[in-house]
């Protein structure tokens, strides 16, 4: 079986005891191996200000 996000939903749901939520893969998006244009090397925070506007409306 290989893994990839719907699996890692599919299984986190298990434990989610009915409560909404949301899965977001963002691994391919979470780091930067170097310096390019506006994004610095190490972690990028992609997604982050979406996610705390979503939560404060």
């Amino acid at each position: 079986m290989s893994g990839g996000s719907i699996t890692a939903a599919l299984f986190l749901r298990e434990f989610t005891g009915g409560v909404p939520w949301a899965h977001l893969d963002i691994a391919g998006t979470a780091r930067s191996d170097g310096d390019e244009g506006e994004v610095s090397k190490g972690g990028t925070g992609w997604g982050v200000r979406t996610l705390l506007t979503w939560l404060a409306s």
